[in-house]
Formats: structure tokens, sequence, C-alpha cells
């Protein structure tokens, strides 16, 4: 009896798996089908009529990278590439059929040193005098910065901004780590370099404070001065308004805070008006521009400058698969193709970056001195270049950075998580054996011991050296001046040109004059601008994901509810393990 059950259970078993087998290579061909299709079509521009109103909608994410073609051909995401972004409002001024443009704000995230760079764009677009608008139904601080470079702005009566200021938020978890009975053994090497401080403290240090206070007043006046610049008001007067706090409606125009309350269809008439065809308007996104060639900025140029992102958090190679991190690997192969390139004449690398593993930093700061040997490279900062991403940065032919770049960040840090409280507390017993004195140096069953302590202490000190003294030699500053600055603190880009730690203000077109500048490229000389990475094919995204992306894939297909909910607790996730500073510019702008 028990084998019949056997023989008829196997057979059942055998057809599960088949069927399970099945389905998956069924979703997954049906998703390489889609794909190719998808492939075939890219590359398809919409049409742009010549009445046209360019549309730059902030609430979209802006990031470095090239977008997840995946997710904008099937989720229909839109995320707006910074450097595309860049090129499409220049492009913009000069074509014929953009009458003007409008920057929808609302709650926008974008960061303060992206911002100042867009309304470098932006007033640049302005010059060929086309009209730009700003409407927005809510905002926030950086909402209202970036409506603040239009010629005119709008919104409903019933609107309400949060322009408030800037305020910093540092989580210290030293009694949480003791409530749980986690010892944590921190050590930095530099007064300044606080990410061990958020565990081994209950409050800042006064050195963190200091350093904080210089980036608030850095940041806070910039933000005041660049509103201040389209003369709707003083510094002070600006600020009064800030120090209410929550402005809305009516509010907003008895204090030159918009031009004019109206709704969205009001707008839509002007710019019929504006754009010369009075049956309707024509508004074209940013995202749907973008993939318009007809206005070519690099016609018969000889020459080519290529500029290399440099994203997220630096990894060893191994260590993340994810675009969203620098590896020593990717990146260095887009150095390599860019070396061997008899077109290319300079590199702009792009570096956006709070810093990592100080090994793949190394690696990739030694690549950047081989391809300075045969073409100059300059390092454009977006907004953060902090600890390995300014080291990746040091040993460039230039460095440009905007006034709101954080940067330097010049120290060590390092250290473990004692869990033996936890397992006492649980009852679990610990077997340990070992070959080698300080075999368990990383465990975090046991604390280090003095000479463990020493070992670790002593690594650190000799890094932070090496660290310094590579500063000095790219920066040509003496060991000592570069000392007095380093230490881990953290500087905004104007604080940080007065010190020597970068060498102009602005954006990317700064950087690439200045490698045109080093390349000995006549300022007026035209070039083609080359970007690395490449924006990727959907086909080409698929064939190149893991088993578990794909399987992410089909869970965002089914079920798009918790896949957000997911996504949203590993972003937490990945925030906790970045240095452990923010700087808010309420409402949603952060600069890690």
């Amino acid at each position: 009896m028990d084998n019949e059950y056997a023989r008829e259970k196997k057979p059942r078993r055998l057809g599960l798996i088949i069927f399970i087998v099945a389905v998956v290579v069924f979703l997954l061909g049906g998703i390489l089908l889609i794909a190719g299709i998808a492939s075939l079509t890219k590359g398809q521009a919409p049409k742009v009529k010549p009445d046209s109103t360019l549309v730059l909608n902030l609430e979209r994410p802006i990031q470095e990278m090239p977008a997840d073609p995946f997710a904008m051909q099937f989720f229909g995401t839109k995320v707006y590439q910074f450097s595309e972004l860049h090129d499409a409002i220049k492009r913009a001024k000069e074509d014929d059929r953009i009458k003007s443009m409008l920057i929808v704000t609302g709650m926008s995230g974008i960061g303060i040193a992206n911002a100042q760079e867009l309304r470098a764009d932006i007033e640049e677009f302005k010059k060929s005098k086309k009209p730009v608008y700003a409407y927005f139904d809510a905002t926030g601080n950086s909402g209202y910065y970036m409506a603040s470079c239009a010629d005119k702005i709008y919104a409903p009566p019933s609107t309400i901004m949060v322009m408030s200021g800037l305020y910093a938020e540092i989580p210290f978890f030293k009694d949480t780590l003791e409530k749980i009975k986690v010892q944590p053994q921190m050590y930095h090497i530099g007064d300044y370099k606080s990410y061990s401080d958020t565990f081994m403290r209950n409050s800042m240090s006064d050195a963190q404070k200091e350093a904080m206070d210089a980036i608030l007043d850095s940041l806070f006046n910039n933000f005041v001065n660049d509103i201040c610049k389209g003369g709707r008001f003083t510094p002070d007067q600006l600020k009064a308004v800030i120090d209410t706090g929550l402005q809305h409606g009516q509010y907003l125009k008895d204090n030159k805070l918009v031009d004019d309350l109206v709704y969205p269809d009001q707008v839509d008439e002007m710019l019929k008006k504006v754009n010369g065809n009075k049956e309707k308007v024509s508004k074209i996104d940013v995202c749907d521009y973008i993939k318009d060639k007809r206005v070519v900025l690099d016609k018969m140029a000889k020459k080519s400058v290529a500029v290399v992102i440099a994203s997220g958090g630096i990894v060893d190679d191994g260590g993340s698969r994810e675009s969203n991190t620098i590896t020593p690997g990717r990146l260095n192969k887009l150095l390599d193709q860019v070396e061997k390139d008899k077109s290319v004449s300079a590199v702009v690398l792009r570096v956006d970056s709070p810093g990592g593993s100080g090994l793949a930093s190394d690696i990739i700061w030694n690549k950047i001195n081989q391809v300075r040997k045969s073409k100059p490279v300059v390092v454009s900062m977006a907004s953060v270049a902090g600890s390995g991403g300014y080291y990746i940065a040091m040993g460039s032919d230039g460095i440009v950075a905007q006034p709101t770049t954080i940067t330097g960040s010049i120290g060590v840090v390092t250290g473990k998580f004692v869990t033996k409280g936890i397992y006492d507390w649980a009852g679990v017993g610990m077997g340990m054996m070992k070959r080698g004195r300080n075999a368990d140096l990383w465990s975090a069953y046991q604390s280090f011991t003095p000479e463990q302590e020493q070992i670790v202490v002593g690594h650190m000190e000799q890094f932070y050296k090496d660290f310094v003294t590579k500063v000095a030699e790219g920066r040509h500053m003496s060991y000592d001046e570069v000392h007095k600055i380093a230490q881990g603190r953290i500087w905004s880009g104007e604080d940080a040109l007065k010190i020597g730690l970068v060498d102009r203000l602005g954006g990317l077109d700064e950087a690439i004059a200045l490698a045109k500048e080093k390349a000995k490229i006549a300022a007026g000389e035209k070039v083609t601008i080359k970007y690395y990475p490449r924006q990727k094919t959907v086909f080409e995204t698929i064939m190149e994901m893991s088993g578990e992306e794909i399987a992410m894939t089909m869970l965002r297909t089914v079920s798009p509810e918790l896949f957000a909910k997911m996504e949203k607790e590993a972003r937490f996730v990945e925030m906790l393990s970045r240095e452990p500073y923010s700087l808010y510019m309420p409402v949603n702008v952060v600069v890690e």
C-alpha cells in the first residue's frame, strides 16, 4: 500500500516541477520577446510641434546614472538622467520649435547642488528670449528655489508652500545599542570624522557641530541669495517669509512670491498666446524631447570630450551588481574605453558619491592616474564627493564643484559591533577555535584585545597618512596644509574652493570647459560630448539580470503594492548604511 502511494506521489511531484519550470520559462520568454520588440522600436523620436512648450516636471526623480530602460518601457517610470536633462535644455534653446518652457515644481526632491546647476541651464535658456513659466499646486523649499528662476510664477488660490529653511537631523544610537546589548567598537582618524560618533555617542561632538554649522550657513546663504537674484525681494525680506514656516494662497501673491493665483487651464491659455497657437497648447515633456535629435549642437566637431559618470557608494568588486554603486571593475572598464579612444581628447569624471571602500577608491584613483598620462582628466562634482568620492577626484587635473557640493571628509573610520550580549541574553553558546593569535580579529562575539586595537588603529593611521599624502600631491599642497583641513571634515563647494580642495565653481559645462583648456582645445571650438555608461536597451538589461532581479521584476508585475513596500524598506536600510548625516530642505529635499 505504501509503495503504491509512493509511486503515485512521485509522478505528482514531477508533474508539479515540470509545471513550475514551464511557467517560469514562459514568463521569461515573454519578457525577452517583449524586450526584443521594445529594443527594435527604441529610438522612435516623438513629434515636436512647431509651437511647443518644453515641460520640466521636477516631481520626477533626477539621477546621474542612465535610467533603467526596463522600468521605463514596461512600468511607465519617468526618470530624468541629469546629463540628458542638461543637454536637452541646451538644445531647446536653439530649437525654433520650442517657444517656451514650463517648470512644474510641486514637492520636488531635487538636491540643492543639482538644483543650482539646473537653474544655470534655465538661465542660459532664457537668453533665447523664450519665456519661462513656473507652476505648482503645493511646494517646498527646493520647489520654490527652482520656480524662482522663471519669468512668471503661478499657483492655484488654494496652494500651500512649506518654505521654512534648512535643518539637520543626526541620529545617535549609543543608548539604543546598550539596551539591546550590542557593544560598538568604532574608531576614526580625524576629529571631524563623525560616522563612528553615531554609534559611540548620544549627542554631537563640538567638532561635528562646527562642521555642520558651516555647511548649513553655506547652503542657506546660497539658497537665499540665488532666489533673490530674480529681484523679487531682498535677502532680509525672503528670510522673513521663510521664518513664517508655512505660506499659502493670498499670502504668496501679497508678498510677490507668485505673480498670480490661477488654475492649470489658465496657464495653458497664457501658453497659447506665447506660442502663437490660439486653438491648443502643445506640450512636450523633457523625457520625450530627449529622444528628439533634430537639433545637434556639435555639428562638424572634430574632437570629443568623454563624460564618465561615477555615482553611488563605492564598493569592492563583487560587493554589488547594482547600477547605483561604483565598483573598480565597472568604472575602470569605462575609463579603459575612453583611454583607448583616439577621438577623445579629454575626460570629465562626474562624481556623485558619499564614499565607501578605501581599497576600491584607491584602485580607481590609480586608474585615473594612468588615464592622465595620455589625456587630461577633470572632475565635475555633483551633490556630494565625500570621503572615497573625494579620494577618486583628488588626483585629477582639475576639480569643479557647485557652491553647495558636499566636499572632503578626508578621514578614516572602521570598527565592529560586538553582539555577545545578545547571544548571552538569548542563551546561545558559542564554541570557538582558532589558529593564529589574531584570527578572531573581526569576531562579533568578542571585543578587540589591546593588541588587536593597536593593529586596527595602526592600519587606519597608515591609510589616513596615505590619503592626506595623495591629496597633497594632487592639490599641490604640503602634508601639513592638507592635514589641517582634512581630519574627516566636510566642506561646502564654495568653502572648499577657498581652502584649495577644488579649482573652480560650476557644473558640467564648466568642467568641460576646463577639460578643453587642459587639452589645449580653443574655448570656442565645438566638441562632441560622449557619455559613459551609455543607455542600455531593454533587451540588454534583461540579459544581464540575475535570477533574483528577474524574480523581483515578476513580483513588481504581479504585486506592485508589495514591491513598492519592499523597495521603500530597502531604501531605508541603504540610507542607514551611509554617512549618517542628512541636510534637509523641507519638504523632501535631502543632501546626503
